[in-house]
């Protein structure tokens, strides 16, 4: 049989020709997977499908045909071959489908994608044709001997997504049409007289473009031959119409591996999983993520910038300032957390210190970190953290401290060096904070009224509904302030409040139901659109204070509290990168434990790795301090300064 004809996918370059030399022969992967094991697979989808049984939802391809066409397809690839059009063996029956989408990885990474918009029964020989083309089209594979190039296939993970019943949806313009699609669940098409060009979830997911999909609608467009206009030109000159649809995909972790239904390209964490030890776990797998992201430059500069998974990269290269101050408070932190990986821990202290050393050294090219009287508050919460600060380190806490001290006063409030009003109300937030943390370690010249004042201008820089954004900065800082003092918990009900809007805001509920891999989050975002991001992460880390805080939560209610919490953090453990969900990773070392910025963002940004380890560590206190039949206050160290 000939080899599938050469395609347009676009395939990486620089592949390595010996990253195509099949395994030794004990090691190669199955070449034909037990359709008995499929079936079972089959009927696992028929109950674990979400989408497509309520009215006005679009119908799912026939779960029995589908893991059919994959075992059938997986033949072909390991074959690197295909059958002729007109041959039998080519004609894969899929009910209920519209089309097809086949992805080939090499350890990750993505070799051929092909796409075949359409429900015939050679949609699957098409698609699969037009993926193996752009793998052999890549000079890597072409250039190898013959008996080598046929064993390619073997090499490649297999992913297959078979699109359901398309339907019909309006909007005025791309970003109107984005805005009505789930992100990383829902596919997109427009149709052309006859002709169809379709996006599928997992395209966009490989490209990790499924919260940004407007960008990919006018090139989609040119498929059917149409020139890059906007959507109401397309719509008046050549009548296309939008569509978006659900899908059922099915991938594999190894070339020799069964596969396993996604949801959203991932699994589901189950309740059940929510734990002590998987916290813990969690927490280890964060910090370590955080300790491989310290910078391997010669001249130490603290961590990298946000890992990109999908490029392999760091964006920025260095993060800056405020965030190394945060993940050094957070690695402080978990370094003195019960229940955790001992070994980690002790490296999370030490790089701790070594971060906040390596701020104190200001290159010329460099951000002043002391000319930010946010990034110093930061600075203020790691240097308290962290025990036995060196020489160098004191220096840059007590410029830090004195730093935060001048950035308030009762009559100008919040102000930066410049005397420039430009601080944001999350960034009030944590100057009031170390202003709290600072009157504990009784900074002299620190009056209790300032920093009373201080906390109050920063609760009341923003309206009532969005003082969750001031979390756990402003939760920590009143607990703070009541013990420097010596005064009750200030605005008890204001953080009541906070707490309730929160539970009614977590996504799993009947007031606000949601996909499974959201149960937990918070659906802070406007609208009816029920989504979570790690932005739950800022008000999760002090809900997690609030369990073991008696003033708030009490005894009776604690374990009320936890169970609603652990909830949440079902969804943060969801959002970590776990080994299970490493099958698409390029370098899977560097991502592993990163808490990635969405279920449909594969980005790791510093401040989300930050907050989940806190949330975590917060958590493994809370859960210790009940065990121990003792919920305490806040028990933050006090260093000194």
């Amino acid at each position: 049989m000939p080899s599938p004809r050469k395609c347009g996918c676009d395939v990486p370059n620089a592949i390595l020709s010996q990253d195509f030399i099949p395994e030794p022969a004990g090691m190669s992967p199955q070449r034909n997977i037990v359709r008995g094991v499929l079936t079972t697979i089959g009927s696992f989808m028929v109950g674990c499908l979400v989408v497509g049984a309520g009215p006005g939802e679009p119908t799912m391809p026939d779960p029995g045909d589908v893991v059919e066409a994959y075992a059938t397809l997986r033949g072909w690839v390991d074959a690197f071959d295909l059958p002729q059009p007109d041959e039998p063996e080519a004609s894969v029956r899929l009910r209920g489908a519209s089309g097809v989408c086949v992805i080939l990885r090499r350890r990750g990474r993505v070799l051929g994608t092909g796409v075949d918009a359409g429900g015939s029964e050679l949609a699957v020989r098409r698609a699969a044709g037009r993926a193996l083309g752009a793998v052999l089209a890549d000079p890597a594979v072409s250039n190898l001997p013959p008996e080598l190039r046929e064993q390619v296939g073997r090499s490649l993970t297999l992913e297959l997504e078979i699109a359901g019943t398309p339907l019909p949806i309006l909007g005025r313009t791309f970003k109107e049409i984005a805005d009505q699609l789930a992100p990383g669940l829902d596919g997109v098409a427009i149709r052309r007289g006859s002709r169809w060009a379709m996006l599928f979830p997992a395209q966009l997911r490989a490209r990790n473009m499924a919260g940004r999909v407007e960008r990919l609608l006018r090139p989609l467009a040119t498929k059917l031959g149409l020139a890059p206009m906007s959507l109401p030109q397309l719509t008046s000159l050549h009548d296309i119409s939008m569509y978006r649809f659900r899908s059922t995909h099915l991938a594999q972790t190894l070339p020799d591996r069964l596969p396993f239904e996604t949801f959203r390209g991932d699994r589901i964490v189950a309740e059940k999983e929510v734990d002590a030890q998987s916290i813990a776990a969690l927490a280890d797998g964060i910090a370590n993520h955080l300790i491989v992201s310290e910078s391997p430059l010669r001249d130490p500069v603290g961590v990298m910038g946000t890992y990109r998974p999908v490029a392999d990269r760091y964006d920025p290269l260095i993060a800056p300032p405020l965030e190394q101050a945060l993940v050094a408070f957070a690695l402080a932190r978990f370094g003195r957390t019960p229940g955790v990986d001992a070994q980690i821990s002790t490296r999370a202290a030490e790089a701790g210190h070594r971060i906040l050393h390596q701020l104190r050294r200001v290159a010329p090219s460099e951000e002043d970190p002391l000319a930010s009287a946010v990034v110093a508050a930061a600075i203020v919460h790691a240097g308290i953290e962290v025990q036995k600060l060196d020489a160098d380190c004191n220096w840059l806490v007590s410029k830090a401290a004195s730093r935060v001290v001048e950035a308030f006063t009762v009559n100008e409030g919040f102000v930066e060096a410049d005397g420039a009003k430009t601080i944001t109300a999350h960034g009030n937030a944590m100057i009031a904070a170390a202003l709290s943390l600072l009157l504990k370690t009784e900074t002299p010249g620190l009056a209790p009224a300032t920093v009373r004042a201080a906390i109050d201008t920063a609760w009341d820089s923003v309206p009532e509904h969005k003082r969750v954004t001031l979390l756990p900065w402003l939760g920590w800082a009143e607990s703070d302030f009541a013990e420097a003092s010596a005064r009750p918990l200030a605005r008890i009900e204001t953080l009541k409040r906070l707490r309730e809007f929160l539970d009614a805001s977590r996504i799993g509920t009947p007031a606000r139901p949601g996909p499974p891999d959201l149960a937990g989050g918070f659906a802070l975002t406007a609208g009816n659109r029920f989504i979570a991001d790690a932005q739950t992460l800022r008000p999760a880390a002090y809900l997690a204070t609030m369990v073991r805080d008696r003033r708030l939560t009490p005894p009776a209610e604690a374990q009320l509290a936890l169970g609603r919490h652990l909830k949440t953090i079902r969804f943060l453990i969801q959002l970590a990168v776990r080994k299970p969900s490493v099958w698409a990773l390029k370098n899977p070392a560097r991502a592993l434990g990163g808490v990635r910025a969405s279920p449909w963002d594969a980005d790791q940004p510093v401040a989300a790795q930050a907050l989940g380890l806190l949330t975590a560590a917060e958590t493994l206190m809370s859960l210790d301090a009940m065990a121990r039949g003792n919920p305490q206050q806040d028990q933050r160290s006090l260093g000194s300064l």
